[in-house]
């Protein structure tokens, strides 16, 4: 499908305007209103708040018999930097205008298409194209927030994009099963008795059980890695006592990050975890208690969406590269594929390109117009 410059500019525009504005994640107050207005303004979508973020959806004439209804998603959150201040250092500016800019060329498409249509010659049916704007991908609090509207409205499929540095400006990326890793931070913690250190025997010391949860967990993660995928046990931290080295401690904390290729791998490396904690906690009488921080599931694409998504990139022009291995950063829209059919791709921002996350990283207004083609193959397609 062609797009026509002057489009393209102005999803650009507003593009540059997110940037200025970045936001932490499920604080997208200013970004939300941007994004709702532009809606309002430029196409002919129904727009509806949700509070901590919003949909938009058009109605599209269509050869299918029954009506059918597709999603888009789009995240609005920024990262927050070394100096704790936000930034769109992760492009979330650039996948929300694109998606904006989805809408800003259905609606064009729309208008055409109702002009030119001759009589006699309707369509036997609706395709609604849902546009979902979504908070707090950054710690995956939004999709789960959003998920359920993939019930509510019977939404049969569901398609995103992530730019990704390191690979040829506008190629879209394609990986069969997952293309982001499931993965979450867990705070471990035990809890004993302090003694005087010349009678440790006196006092629960939590210092073993936390020797022994970090041998056992990482041994756990390097025996199941490579046997259905990646798995992958990282020690954040770890500490016990204090400096007063006349006290045995009484209190220890073990920071990990564990993550997987294959979601089944990773919710059984979670209840190894569970157990093992357990289990050395009771030998040595302490408390224990296991915080999850920023759970993700895994991104694992569908075959039948993911092949929809490679015959629109043949047809838009667009390079296609196939992945051999998934990410292993974590994506939330894991969470949409848990509850209907869909695929999420990468579009790359150039070989050369400045990595996510750092100060260096802008969106490049280059593969804007490659994201909204993409996906208006998609929601176009007969």
């Amino acid at each position: 499908m062609k797009i026509e410059e002057k489009m393209i500019d102005r999803i650009a525009a507003l593009r540059r305007e997110l940037h200025k504005s970045p936001e932490r994640s499920m604080e997208e107050r200013r970004t939300k209103a941007m994004l709702m207005d532009f809606m309002k303004r430029e196409t002919d979508a129904q727009v509806h708040d949700c509070g901590k973020w919003f949909y938009a959806v058009l109605r599209l004439p269509c050869e299918e018999e029954e009506n059918e209804a597709i999603a888009f998603r789009a995240d609005m959150d920024a990262v927050c930097g070394s100096d704790g201040r936000p930034g769109h250092y992760c492009g979330h500016d650039g996948h929300s205008a694109a998606l904006a800019g989805l809408g800003l060329v259905l609606s064009e498409w729309k208008r055409a298409h109702q002009a030119g249509k001759r009589e006699g010659n309707d369509e036997q049916g609706v395709r609604s194209v849902y546009l979902i704007f979504q908070p707090a991908e950054e710690t995956g609090q939004g999709a789960a927030l959003c998920a359920p509207l993939l019930r509510e409205k019977e939404i049969r499929e569901i398609y995103g994009f992530h730019n990704i540095p390191g690979y040829p400006q506008g190629a879209v990326l394609l990986k069969k099963g997952t293309f982001a890793c499931a993965s979450t931070g867990l705070e471990i913690a035990f809890h004993g008795a302090q003694a005087h250190a010349a009678y440790p025997e006196a006092g629960r010391n939590p210092a073993a059980a936390l020797a022994k949860t970090v041998c056992d967990v990482q041994g756990e993660a390097a025996r199941r890695n490579g046997q259905n995928g990646m798995v992958l046990s990282t020690v954040i931290g770890i500490e016990a006592g204090s400096r007063a080295y006349g006290v045995s401690a009484a209190d220890g904390a073990l920071r990990l990050t564990v993550r997987a290729e294959r979601e089944d791998d990773f919710r059984e490396l979670l209840d190894y975890v569970q157990k093992t904690v357990g289990r050395y906690a009771g030998e040595d009488g302490l408390d224990s208690h296991i915080t999850e921080i920023e759970r993700f599931p895994a991104t694992e694409n569908h075959d039948k969406a993911l092949e929809i998504v490679r015959t629109a990139a043949l047809q838009a022009g667009l390079e296609t590269v196939e992945l051999s291995e998934p990410f292993r950063w974590s994506e939330d829209f894991g969470y949409y594929l848990q509850e209907t059919e869909g695929a999420f791709v990468g579009i790359g921002d150039g070989e050369d390109y400045p990595q996510l996350h750092t100060q260096e990283y802008q969106f490049p207004d280059e593969i804007l117009g490659t994201a909204v083609r993409l996906f208006a193959e998609i929601a176009l397609r007969q």
